[in-house]
This record gives C-alpha cells, structure tokens and sequence, in this order.
C-alpha cells in the first residue's frame, strides 16, 4: 500500500487509530495541558455558580469627608459576587492558554 509518493509505504502497524470517545478523552487527560484545559472549565463553572448564587447585598453605609462635598459609597457587591467574577475570569484565561496550547501540538 503506497500514499502517492514514491518510497512511501504504509503499514497497517503504523496507521493513525480511529478517533474514539476513549481515546479523545484519555488523550485530553494525558497531558497537564488537557488538566489545565478541564480545570480551566471546571473553574469558569463554579464562578459561575457562585456568583449568581451570591445573595444580593441588602445594607450599605455612606460617610462624609468633614470638609469636602465628596460622599464616600461603599461597595454593594457580596464577596461571593467578588470571587466568582475573579474565577470565571482566571478560569477563561486558563482554559483559552490551554485551547491555544492544544490546537497547535503536532499530532502523535
């Protein structure tokens, strides 16, 4: 069994495997590049979760500078909405570092 060129012989030993759920999964996991793209995921998920699971701030408090007109406000967001911004951005970040990564490595 020849591809077309001349010298180039293929045999059945050395042919690619089919493409399976298995083996996509086990090769996704294979590397801490496939780790670091699933725990990207799994991050931007739970961001997700926590942040719109956050009950809504319900108090404040205001001061006033004793010689200015300037109204200090505090925050309204929950630390819950905090850290759940800051997850799903660092998980976005990690998962599309790890996309890039795996989309450009040379087949096996």
């Amino acid at each position: 069994m020849t591809d077309g060129r001349r010298g180039a012989v293929w045999h059945r030993a050395s042919r690619p495997a089919p493409r399976t759920l298995a083996n996509v999964r086990r090769h996704l996991f294979a590397t801490p590049t496939g780790i670091a793209f699933w725990a990207g995921l799994v991050a931007v998920v739970a961001g997700l979760v926590v942040a719109l699971t956050a009950p809504p701030a319900s108090f404040g408090w205001f001061a006033y500078a004793p010689l200015s007109d300037y109204a200090f406000v505090a925050g309204t967001h929950s630390w819950q909405q905090v850290v759940g911004q800051l997850l799903v951005v660092a998980g976005a970040v990690v998962t599309a570092f790890a996309a890039g990564r795996l989309s450009v490595r040379r087949p096996r």
